[in-house]
């Protein structure tokens, strides 16, 4: 790197500095990797932890992988400076300073000065990393492009998720908001939490979960809510504290008033918690990596680990050193635990075992403190990392000069040797979604370590599927409806073949239509249906609609809906909706049935011959009245004209539950005339057909 690409380098670090210092308490910060692309000809130090060490200022790398130091830049800083890396630079951040170091060549720009005392999270995700102020409600973006935000009042502990996006509580509203990678304001807020709810947020997979501590329910975070509420099985309390990442599809959640670690399943009918009693104590963490979690218990000063069905893997003690340690999970979703003086740190292996590292120079080769203000216009120092046979005394003696003939010796800062390809890293973010007989599982980059990942492979019980190396989602078919899958995927590149990550998910189809039937009845439309096959998945309820009418949302299987107009047609429709073993809610196929509403009708017609007591033989007969489309048991009053007399005679008669009557009670003795029956109505007079009478 030229010096005016690093004066450049070091410029745009000034930008975002608004009062930036970094949590020293342990278990608060959320790191989620990502890939990133070196320059050309440049040395990029891959996924893994840095740790400042503030005896000799000088940032260390830690490859997990090896539980080795592999790269180390002399970088000014404050005691208990923790580092954050993003894509080409890392962080050293302290109370009084913040120094950007390239990742690529580990030389240290200017030191800039945050100018307030508060104590942000920091979060390492694509795009970052982000320094989080809670309660100033403020967001500085070290990365490209540098800003700093408003988060519109305090937040709570923030959650990046594998895309870059930053999810950020508001304690004070009970919304959660989100920042998209590269966005310069929040983006929205379009979740609201339950009111006077409390707790904290976590990842399962790559879906945003939200651990209510209230009534001791997990629930995932869906695009415009909350979902359902599951029992995490655990007693409700203030004092659950979940860790930023689940375990094996659990979701790690530390009681301190209980020393208890719980491991609960936040799927639907969740399988029962598991329950691990620790040691009396006051805990930080819980800190999930892979497949283990890990707490320090910071009354005896030691680090404990468990695998994901809560088993004992290892314990020991947390590095010494004056101050507070720190655990966190670094970029390579490894669990590490920083000494206060960054002078040792435990690395927590994929089986669980700990490992004590020693950040210190090579024996022999003390490094000297970088002074805090190097001379104007001199390069920072930068310290290599040095490897047997490459000082000065092939023998090893101290101060030894060459002998004669031999070669010069190397510089003193020579460039730190290559570092040479490993396997990949595990997959980040891997998700798998249920479909009909199928899955889709999804994944980020995988950390290729200095050797481009080829191809990613796909293993299932039953079968396996390899794809190319620019590959992040496939879908899986053949599968069985019902049964649940673990879907494993690791990565391959020339070095061989990288850790798994996994996620499971058990396919399930819509529901199919129902049977349904539909009739018009006292003044009704009455639905009925059976229950159709629910393609693997669990019944939530029915939803029925009618043209122009409101939906309903029912759990029978019948349903009514009255003030139908006459003599108009509707159709009706019934769907399923249910729930799939994943969670996922499916509406099915729908059965349509169409109902006409009959028009209110009257039809006279001259019946048998009749006598009565005013009317005469042999030209008397009854009126046969045919009423449809009526009120159903509803009393009309049927009176009967002529075109000599407009009311001849009224009577009443009842309609039945179908709107519908016949009456012959009326009669009628003047052939010649011109007759008819009319029924007064809400809606107006209902006239019948005329008829002429005639003599029998």
């Amino acid at each position: 790197m030229t010096k005016s690409t690093r004066r450049k380098h070091a410029w745009r670090a000034r930008l975002p500095v608004v009062g930036i210092v970094v949590v020293v308490t342990a278990g608060v910060a959320a790191a989620v990797t990502g890939a990133a692309n070196p320059l050309p000809g440049l040395r990029v130090v891959p996924g893994g932890h840095w740790v400042y060490n503030s005896v000799l200022h000088v940032a260390f790398h830690v490859d997990g992988g090896t539980a080795a130091i592999d790269a180390r830049a002399a970088v000014p800083g404050d005691p208990g400076s923790q580092v954050l890396q993003g894509d080409s630079s890392g962080y050293v951040v302290g109370g009084t300073r913040i120094t950007e170091f390239g990742k690529s060549d580990l030389t240290a720009g200017p030191s800039v000065t945050p100018p307030s005392a508060e104590v942000p999270v920091g979060v390492e995700t694509a795009g970052g990393p982000y320094l989080v102020y809670r309660r100033a409600g403020q967001v500085a973006r070290l990365g490209d492009p540098a800003a700093t935000m408003s988060a519109g009042g305090p937040v709570g502990d923030p959650v990046a998720t594998a895309d870059g996006t930053l999810w950020l509580p508001r304690t004070s509203s009970g919304l959660l908001c989100r920042l998209d990678r590269g966005a310069v304001s929040l983006s929205s807020c379009p979740v609201a939490l339950p009111a006077v709810h409390q707790g904290a947020f976590t990842l399962v997979g790559d879906a945003l979960h939200f651990v209510d501590t209230t009534d001791g329910s997990v629930r995932t975070v869906e695009a415009d809510g909350l979902g359902a509420a599951v029992p995490m099985g655990v007693a409700a309390t203030a004092d659950l504290r979940p860790a930023a990442n689940d375990v094996a599809g659990r979701v790690p959640v530390l009681d301190s008033s209980a020393n208890r670690l719980y491991l609960v399943d936040p799927a639907p009918n969740p399988r029962p918690a598991i329950v691990v009693a620790l040691p009396a104590g006051q805990y930080d963490g819980p800190v999930a990596g892979g497949p283990v979690v890990a707490v320090v218990n910071r009354s005896t000063g030691t680090l404990l680990t468990f695998d994901a069905a809560g088993r004992p893997t290892d314990a020991r003690p947390v590095p010494p050193g004056e101050g507070t340690s720190r655990i966190v999970r670094g970029e390579d979703a490894r669990v590490y635990v920083d000494g206060a003086q960054g002078t040792h740190v435990l690395v927590v292996g994929k089986d669980g075992k700990i490992t004590d590292v020693p950040v210190v120079p090579p024996a022999g080769k003390p490094d000297q403190p970088v002074p805090d203000h190097p001379t104007p216009g001199q390069p920072p120092v930068v310290v290599p990392v040095e490897h047997p046979g490459t000082g000065n005394n092939p023998d090893g003696g101290a101060g030894d000069k060459p002998k004669p003939h031999e070669p010069p010796p190397p510089p003193r800062n020579p460039s730190p040797p290559a570092v040479p390809a490993s396997p990949p890293g595990a997959p980040p973010g891997v998700s798998a979604t249920g479909g009909d007989s199928s899955a889709t599982v999804s994944w980020g980059a995988a950390a290729d370590n200095r050797a481009a990942v080829t191809a990613y492979r796909i293993s299932w019980a039953g079968g396996s599927r390899t794809v190319g190396g620019g590959t992040r989602q496939v879908e899986i078919t053949g599968l069985a409806n019902g049964t649940r899958y673990t879907f494993t995927v690791v990565a391959q590149n020339k070095a061989g073949t990288g850790p798994g990550a996994s996620a499971s998910a058990t396919p399930a189809a819509a529901a199919s239509a129902p049977k349904l039937t539909a009739a018009y009845r006292d003044g009704d439309a009455s639905l009925s249906w059976t229950q159709p096959d629910l393609g693997g998945g669990q019944l939530v309820h029915y939803v029925v609609t009618g043209t122009g009418l409101a939906q309903q949302t029912v759990s029978g299987t019948t349903a009514t809906y009255s003030g139908l107009s006459a003599g108009k047609t509707y159709t009706f429709t019934v769907r399923a909706v249910t729930r799939t073993p994943d969670g996922q809610t499916r509406t099915g196929a729908a059965a349509s049935k169409s109902v006409t509403v009959p028009s209110p009708k009257i039809t006279i017609s001259q019946g048998a011959p009749t006598s009565s007591g005013n009317c005469d033989a042999p030209d008397c007969a009854r009126v046969n009245v045919t009423m449809t489309g009526f009120a159903p048991n509803t009393t009309y009053a049927i009176r009967l004209s002529s075109e000599s007399n407009a009311n001849v005679r009224t009577e009443s008669a009842r309609t039945n539950g179908n709107g519908s009557l016949t009456y012959n009670q009326l009669d009628y003795d003047e052939p010649g005339q011109t007759v008819w029956v009319s029924v007064e109505t809400p809606d107006g007079r209902i006239t019948s057909n005329r008829i002429n009478w005639k003599s029998q």
